[in-house]
């Protein structure tokens, strides 16, 4: 069988390309010989270990420069980097394979032996519903941050709402893919889940203000005020939030207050 194909238009638009190596319309190149696991290998390698694509560029500067990514897709730039959306996808996908290679080891870690039959029954169940879901609560936690943000820095017209989002999608999606590939060794290495939590927690919280410092360009004092501000209103909003489940589970009869 051939290896060659004949190509007479673009697959992606439909453009006539019989004579071009890329397409004139939209920029694709001309695809003529048949896919071999040569061909997967090296366009895996050209598109995230290559140092010149927009994958390493991305991840690199979020680290050392996170306003010119964020900053730079709010204000139309496109090309350059990853745009916020394909970044998050990514991390949901890191997370995702995380779950799966070590969700038995974290139920080990978590010891639900520990508690009563029903308790440890409750707290599996739990802890099974969390990393069934966690792509969908990952997503509900970005608008939650993004509320926050805006709320804590309302004084300040530089970013809206919608902005905000994207800041998180790129922030939160950054970190979390980051620690998510840090802590899956130390998660087989240490027997103590408190312990991971200790390392993850305060790392996002000062890459967070690390960003919200570099795109709002402010000083190290009004980024702790801000931060101690996000922890209030954060607080705020989740007393909030019981006050209403529990409402809810009252009105619905899930749960009733004991009588005399």
């Amino acid at each position: 069988m051939s290896n060659l194909m004949i190509i007479s238009n673009c697959k992606n638009c439909g453009q006539q390309i019989e004579n071009h190596n890329f397409c004139p319309d939209c920029g694709a190149k001309k695809i003529t010989k048949r896919i071999t696991f040569k061909n997967l290998i090296s366009e895996f390698v050209d598109r995230f270990l290559n140092l010149d694509n927009s994958f390493i560029k991305t991840f690199i500067h979020l680290f050392t420069k996170p306003e010119e990514v964020i900053d730079g897709y709010i204000h139309g730039l496109r090309k350059r980097y990853v745009n916020a959306f394909g970044y998050f996808a990514i991390t949901i996908t890191i997370t995702g394979i995380y779950a799966f290679l070590v969700k038995d080891r974290l139920k080990e870690i978590m010891s639900f032996g520990d508690f009563s039959e029903q308790q440890a029954e409750m707290q599996s169940s739990i802890f099974d519903t969390t990393f069934q879901y966690q792509s969908i609560i990952s997503f509900l936690m970005i608008p939650l941050l993004a509320l926050l943000s805006r709320l804590v820095f309302l004084n300040y017209k530089k970013y809206n709402l919608t902005e905000h989002f994207v800041i998180y999608l790129y922030a939160y999606s950054h970190i979390v893919g980051t620690m998510t590939l840090i802590l899956l060794p130390l998660t087989f290495m240490v027997d103590n889940f408190m312990f991971v939590g200790m390392v993850q927690f305060p790392v996002y919280i000062f890459y967070m203000a690390y960003v919200l410092k570099r795109l709002y360009q402010i000083s190290l004092k009004k980024i702790l005020i801000k931060t101690l501000l996000f922890f209030i209103y954060g607080g705020i909003l989740y007393i909030i939030a019981v006050i209403a489940v529990f409402v809810l589970m009252m009105i619905s009869g899930a749960i009733e207050l004991p009588t005399k």
